[in-house]
């Protein structure tokens, strides 16, 4: 019965539902694009959206016998389906390559180009063997790991997968049970299923799309509450909630905190601005001298921190040696002056009895006031 109902409706009415509902979701991605203009892919979808419409409309007018019109038509489509590829490719801050377009129109040219020599059943798969082909693309960009946590992308490989199957199976049906006599485009009861399958992916997609940028955009809020808007290191929340989650490891947690001597002389001297300048270019050291797995953060006015996992006390000592000799040696001009920082550091390793966070953080400030007692521009380690 619910065969029966399915190869009973209207073609037609499914393209133009299809050209509608794409028409709808390039016109809210236009509008996202008009408040985020500096994410491309959003222009990427607008356009992949809107001419799939345009080809779906067409398949609606056209004569889907004559040849060169479903060329035409077709070009639409996997122009459209390329354009999806590319908005992934964007999103997913990966490179896009324009020319692809071009070769995916020219391969659709070869089955239409040999039409004298082979069947339309050949041509019939050839041409959903390459709308499958776009869609293992799409795929392939949404699987590959890019560090991101984006639950989302899982919705669009189900979306994408189903109509990829889709295709799949007009393949099949083309190359494998299609009679040698049949049309290019078969209007029979699996194209009303590919076309009820492409309307669910439609809607799926689109929600899944959406729903896709806006975890990116939680995650990049989130991040923001753990920046430090001047040097772009972690904050003093975000190292306290790195330190916390070091807990269970603290006999094997090692911690660095490091302070710009005379900092509110760089300041009252040459000016807020050097000021500003002395902490960027400090910030870039560490960051140039620490490892990634470390955590670097700028915790307070001038004072920075680094929590060293599975680190010796020794090597924490020699990294620290190492950061400071690093900014003795980077003078830099500001105006007229030429202005010269060093820093003090303390290095403090967590041992058998120590059991809370405070201890580590008073331990490895001791260090670094004995430092600075000590003359500063030096590393010094707490006496356990």
């Amino acid at each position: 019965m619910i065969i029966q109902y399915i190869t009973n409706i209207d073609p037609n009415s499914l393209f133009i539902v299809n050209a509608i509902s794409l028409a709808a979701f390039s016109i809210a991605f236009f509008c996202i694009w008009m408040k985020q203009r500096d994410r491309v892919y959003w222009l990427y979808w607008v356009a992949a959206n809107f001419i799939l419409s345009l080809g779906f409309t067409a398949f609606v007018i056209i004569d889907r016998t004559q040849m060169m019109q479903l060329i035409i038509v077709n070009g639409f489509m996997v122009m459209g389906i390329a354009l999806r590829w590319q908005a992934l490719r964007s999103f997913f801050y990966r490179k896009n390559y324009i020319e692809v377009n071009i070769v995916i129109l020219l391969v659709l040219l070869v089955p239409y180009s040999l039409s004298s020599y082979v069947s339309n059943s050949f041509i019939f798969g050839f041409v959903n063997l390459l709308f499958f082909i776009e869609i293992v693309l799409v795929l392939r960009e949404l699987i590959r790991p890019n560090g991101e946590v984006l639950p989302s992308r899982w919705g669009l490989v189900i979306a994408y997968s189903i109509v990829g199957v889709g295709f799949l199976v007009r393949v099949g049906q083309g190359w494998i049970a299609g009679p040698q006599n049949m049309t290019l485009l078969p209007n029979d009861g699996l194209l009303t299923v590919l076309l009820l399958t492409i309307s669910v992916h439609i809607v799926a997609s689109g929600a899944f799309a959406i729903s896709l940028a806006y975890e990116r955009g939680i995650s990049e809020l989130k991040q923001m509450t753990l920046l430090d808007p001047l040097t772009e290191l972690y904050n003093r929340r975000a190292f306290e909630l790195a330190l916390a989650g070091q807990k269970p490891d603290l006999e094997s947690l090692t911690l660095i905190l490091l302070d710009i001597d005379h900092f509110k002389r760089v300041n009252d001297v040459y000016g807020h601005e050097a000021g500003d300048v002395a902490l960027k270019r400090c910030a870039n050291i560490l960051t140039t001298v620490f490892r990634k797995k470390d955590v670097v953060a700028r915790i307070g006015g001038e004072e920075f921190a680094v929590i060293l996992p599975d680190t010796t006390l020794n090597e924490a000592y020699d990294f620290a040696e190492r950061a400071r000799k690093a900014v003795e040696d980077d003078a830099f001009e500001h105006g007229s002056n030429i202005v010269r920082l060093t820093i003090s550091a303390g290095v403090c390793q967590t041992v058998a009895g120590v059991t809370s966070l405070s201890d580590i953080t008073k331990k490895a400030d001791v260090s670094l006031y004995m430092a600075k007692n000590k003359g500063r521009n030096r590393v010094e380690i707490f006496a356990a």
